[in-house]
């Protein structure tokens, strides 16, 4: 009878073993509530949700989304969301600027705003110098106005005065205030720019132009929860990195996500997916990140003295690449993620 006892008590304490041992199941994976607006900047998070990237890589990711980045921003610093996804790069840098306790851990998209303007305007912006003397409607606090004004004053132009800058809540706005002929130009979104090609507004200039592959849509969370649990971060990153390489390989499947998610037909998630002035990237960028918040200080946009530095964190996306190549040692595509990571961020 000891025997058998034995036996029922070995057996337990296997069982017991196996279930430690395996993979967390949807009850016990921690949860990241995932914050996102209907632009062009999330398609990596759409692909690695429907295809369960994250519930292989040990987390849930529930999708939330917004209507404009400033509200996805504002829940995240107050707790509602942990990770922003496609809220810009300005918008962040200006929370940071005033207290946010936010951190950047990766990317989803870079460049791919387009310039706007009525088709008998068109003709009057070919550089950016040609913006002296117009009227501009701007979506404040958006990357690409940031991007566009930097570019003023690199070209020796003061955009507090020798252009008159209209600021606008959002970019549907300044789509609306260039269709009505109120400015000459506007400073648009990926968001608007299947809405604009429809609507017969003229594309005169890209923002890519004025930065090149410049930081827009990037990953952003609270620094304190990064601390506490730096291995659901670094889960989220990995199933997005993932998300890119099949993405890459069938850009097919990001028109799809796009559909699903976005609620678009076929032919604008086509054109709004395939877009090639829009770089889809999970890696960071730090450098590039640094640059635009030089610019939003050249601006007069912050003012501030804070060492931005403390406020980027590279070590995670680094962590997330280095075990998708212990896993795939030989895999092209990571190993050229590496080389771009050392570029962009060391």
């Amino acid at each position: 009878m000891n025997h058998l006892k034995k036996l029922a008590q070995a057996a337990l304490a296997l069982t017991f073993a196996v279930t430690l041992a395996s993979p967390a199941t949807a009850a016990n994976r921690p949860t990241l509530k995932v914050g996102y607006a209907p632009g062009g900047g999330s398609v990596l998070t759409f692909i690695a949700k429907d295809q369960k990237l994250f519930e292989k890589e040990g987390i849930e990711v529930e999708l939330v989304q917004f209507a404009s980045s400033a509200d996805g921003l504002n829940a995240l610093n107050s707790g509602k969301v942990d990770v922003g996804i496609s809220f810009g790069t300005a918008g962040p840098l200006t929370f940071i600027s005033k207290g946010s306790d936010f951190t950047i851990i990766g990317g989803h998209l870079s460049g791919g705003h387009p310039v706007l303007a009525l088709p008998a305007k068109a003709g009057q912006f070919k550089s950016i110098r040609d913006f002296k003397g117009k009227t501009v409607a701007t979506p404040r606090i958006y990357t690409a106005d940031i991007v566009w004004r930097g570019a003023l004053k690199r070209a020796g132009l003061d955009p507090n005065k020798d252009v008159k800058i209209i600021e606008l809540k959002n970019p549907s706005a300044v789509l609306e205030a260039v269709k009505a002929g109120k400015v000459d130009a506007g400073i648009g979104a990926s968001s608007v720019l299947v809405k604009a090609r429809e609507s017969g507004v003229a594309i005169v200039g890209w923002s890519n132009d004025y930065f090149p592959n410049h930081p827009c849509c990037r990953i952003v969370a609270k620094g304190k929860a990064v601390k506490e649990n730096p291995e659901a971060y670094r889960a989220f990153l990995r199933a997005v990195l993932q998300a890119e390489k099949l993405k890459a390989a069938n850009p097919r499947l990001a028109v799809e996500e796009n559909k699903k998610f976005l609620g678009m037909d076929e032919s604008m998630a086509k054109e709004f997916t395939l877009e090639p002035h829009q770089h889809v990237q999970a890696d960071p960028d730090k450098k590039g990140v640094k640059q635009m918040w030089e610019d939003m200080k050249s601006i007069d946009y912050l003012q501030t003295d804070l060492d931005v530095n403390r406020h980027i964190n590279v070590e995670l996306y680094r962590d997330a690449l280095n075990e998708l190549l212990r896993r795939n040692p030989k895999d092209k595509y990571f190993k050229n993620a590496k080389k771009i990571f050392a570029r962009q961020n060391l």
